[in-house]
């Protein structure tokens, strides 16, 4: 093949790519009437001059500029894709120029909420989405298992599922405690500007730009797997470091401190009046030393609950 033949397909190759990310062989080989072989060739060609990336394998491998900065990439869980790896390869040109404190909350909140979904989700796909603008940076991770508070709902064996995001946003919660700490997702959502959780019909919401923490029914079409998305402003001046010291002992290092909503442990039409809804409250905070029990948003609480 002719080095000017060679040269079109390679610059179709990068000028079709991001419309083209799943299907890109069969366009290539369409346009030029070439192998696939061909196309491979060409391709990784460009993969090794570090212009192009490649996630996932055979059908379904999908292909990214190299400099673009949003982007959709797909992994199979069974393949044990490893969070640093991934952003080494995949997600880290993204970042460059970006403010280091920006990109170190970015690159936890990554890896801790990608693992998770490898290791617990039950799924067999996780989907990353980045999105970068002029203003903001949005990464979400989605998976197709079980769903997270499905899961918690069943390892505690709770009568309603809006329980097991209480649970969950104490911290040192996991359902794999010889593998997981129960940290990640209680940094993760302190440390962005916003940061939400999809799944079985349940959307939690912690907008740490307005200090503001829900929890609201919403139909999941699909009805299975969970959508974690996690915002951040290009110019914020969060500190990882100092969202860690706060909950952390200051001589030990050791994650020792929440912060309980207690309306979250409210199900349904019910009011704060008995033993049973503060024990929603109390499970599991023997784990810290330090525990501050917000309750915003509560007029009044019965003595039993008391």
């Amino acid at each position: 093949m002719g080095k000017d033949r060679a040269e079109k397909i390679r610059e179709f190759i990068l000028t079709s790519v991001a419309q083209h990310p799943s299907d890109l062989v069969e366009v290539v080989e369409r346009k030029f009437g070439v192998t696939r072989t061909t196309v491979h060739r060409h391709i990784n060609t460009l993969i090794n001059n570090e212009k192009l990336i490649k996630t996932g394998a055979k059908r379904g491998a999908r292909y990214y500029l190299a400099g673009a900065l949003n982007k959709e990439l797909v992994f199979k869980i069974v393949e044990h894709p490893e969070e640093h790896k991934v952003w080494d390869d995949s997600l880290s040109s993204t970042f460059k120029g970006i403010d280091k404190g920006v990109e170190d909350i970015c690159y936890y909140g990554f890896g801790e909420i990608f693992n998770n979904a490898v290791d617990h989700s039950e799924g067999k796909k996780i989907k990353v989405d980045v999105g970068v603008d002029a203003e903001k940076i949005e990464l979400t991770i989605t998976d197709d298992g079980i769903g997270v508070f499905r899961k918690i709902q069943e390892y505690l064996n709770l009568e309603d599922i809006r329980e097991s995001v209480l649970h969950l946003i104490k911290g040192k919660f996991t359902t794999a405690p010889d593998y997981h700490s129960g940290e990640g997702i209680f940094f993760s959502s302190r440390a962005f500007d916003v940061f939400t959780i999809y799944s079985n019909g349940l959307l939690y919401v912690r907008d740490n730009s307005q200090d503001d923490w829900f929890i609201e029914d919403r139909e999941n079409s699909k009805g299975k797997g969970t959508i974690v998305t996690m915002e951040i402003m290009k110019n914020s001046k969060r500190d990882l470091q100092d969202i860690f010291d706060h909950y952390q002992n200051p001589e030990t290092k050791a994650f020792d401190k929440t912060h309980i909503l207690v309306q979250f442990s409210k199900l349904g039409d019910e009011r704060f009046v008995s033993r049973s809804q503060a024990k929603r409250i109390l499970k599991g905070i023997e784990k810290f030393n330090h525990v501050i029990l917000d309750f915003k948003g509560i007029s009044a609480v019965g003595q039993a609950f008391v």
